[in-house]
């Protein structure tokens, strides 16, 4: 017989954080770090704008045996069409850390489908929002089939890939498992980097909770003259932010990478550990360099040193595809953005998803097209006019 409660307050989930942690670190219950209790305290503790909404199942003896860390919080839903980002709702809504429910193989369908009967209880709950799922999402199922009336809508425009490389006993056994020419060309571009950047140029890795002030302050220096500090700027030298990355290198799961060049930082490599599994969260570099290919010549140099010091664990990319991640993977899955929505006003808000979804299909497949420059701009011109009609009607 199992049981379930919601913890919607930090005390009572630092008071759970022991058993949480354990099944969190067990080798697949967990789809990531961000599923962990200290990064999700770490998460309550520095936003203001979402409060905790933990399903936590227990079975009979009341050891927990299966959780789902949400943040509730206003949500403000877009899709990025081309250049413009097509409003579709705004309103509460439940946003899931990771890719599912944490928990055991084996206790897997018990679990999603006492949360989900937990979440169709609440009347007030409309939209759950599973950012990075992967497909099928055995979460979203459940809560489909719990006879709650929830539904589940894709935002993402077109398939997206989660890439990863199976647990390998050394890097010569990966490099052996590609083509000659492909293991040829890492190998080549990794030496003429450092051919190029000259003496003193060094990867330096950091995993100890010693490191870590040092290295957000480099990491914070090369962040802000990538490419990525435009899109999402982040102060990776936050004194919450170091002390969750000291907290996790002491419990061995925070590694770093960094290409060094005259005591600077010029390209980094940022991950986590958990339960046999590296996830890789983030990549960037000085686009100073970015003609010398600093960026996917350290990924490859940092999968080969993860792989010398934590032989067998999987090498998880994260969302979205990208070519570097082809390049070294051995694996791929579906996976999307997902939402699971119920309710006439949610449900007409996200109706708007498919139409869109066709209409930028269509527009790719015209302009792959061999055809005049003059002919493809006047059909882009003509759909893309379309549906911002269709979206202006629908508001209205």
């Amino acid at each position: 017989m199992t049981a379930c409660r919601v913890l919607t307050d930090t005390e009572s989930l630092r008071s759970m954080r022991d058993p949480l942690a354990a099944l969190a670190e067990w080798p697949g219950a967990a789809s990531g770090i961000v599923q962990h209790p200290d990064w999700f305290l770490f998460e309550l503790d520095t936003r203001r704008d979402a409060t905790a909404f933990v399903v936590v199942v227990t079975d009979d003896e009341g050891a927990v045996i299966g959780y789902a860390p949400f943040l509730a919080q206003h949500h403000h839903a877009r899709v990025a069409f081309g250049r413009r980002h097509v409003s579709i709702y705004r309103g509460h809504a439940l946003r899931l850390l990771g890719s599912g429910v944490v928990a055991r193989q084996r206790d897997r369908a018990m679990v999603d489908a006492v949360v989900a009967r937990a979440l169709g209880d609440e009347r007030r709950i409309r939209v759950v929002r599973i950012q990075e799922a992967s497909l099928p999402n055995t979460l979203a199922l459940a809560l489909v089939r719990s006879g709650r009336g929830f539904d589940t809508v894709a935002t993402n425009l077109l398939d997206q890939v989660q890439w990863s490389i199976a647990p390998q006993s050394s890097p010569a056994g990966w490099l052996a498992t590609m083509d000659a020419k492909r293991r040829g060309d890492l190998t080549r571009r990794l030496r003429g980097m450092y051919k190029k950047l000259g003496d003193g140029t060094h990867m330096q890795t950091v995993d100890t909770a010693d490191e870590v002030d040092g290295y957000a302050r480099l990491l914070n220096d090369v962040y802000a003259k990538s490419w990525h500090a435009r899109e999402a700027p982040i102060d990776w030298n936050d004194v919450a932010r170091r002390q969750l990355f000291a907290r996790l290198a002491t419990q061995g799961q925070f590694v770093g990478h960094l290409l060094m060049k005259d005591g600077c930082a010029i390209a980094y490599v940022h991950g986590y550990r958990m339960g046999g599994r590296y996830v890789l969260d983030d990549t960037g570099y000085d686009e100073a360099f970015a003609s010398i290919g600093v960026g996917s010549s350290l990924v490859f140099q940092a999968i080969c040193d993860l792989m010398q010091r934590y032989p067998g664990e999987t090498v998880d990319f994260g969302y979205g595809d990208n070519q570097y991640k082809r390049v070294l993977a051995t694996d791929s899955a579906a996976c999307g953005s997902l939402y699971i929505v119920r309710g006439i006003r949610a449900t007409t808000c996200f109706r708007i998803v498919t139409p869109l979804r066709w209409l930028y299909r269509r527009m790719r497949r015209i302009r792959r097209k061999p055809a005049p420059g003059w002919a493809v701009a006047f059909r882009l011109r003509d759909i893309a006019s379309a549906c911002l009609r269709a979206v202006r009607a629908r508001r209205a």
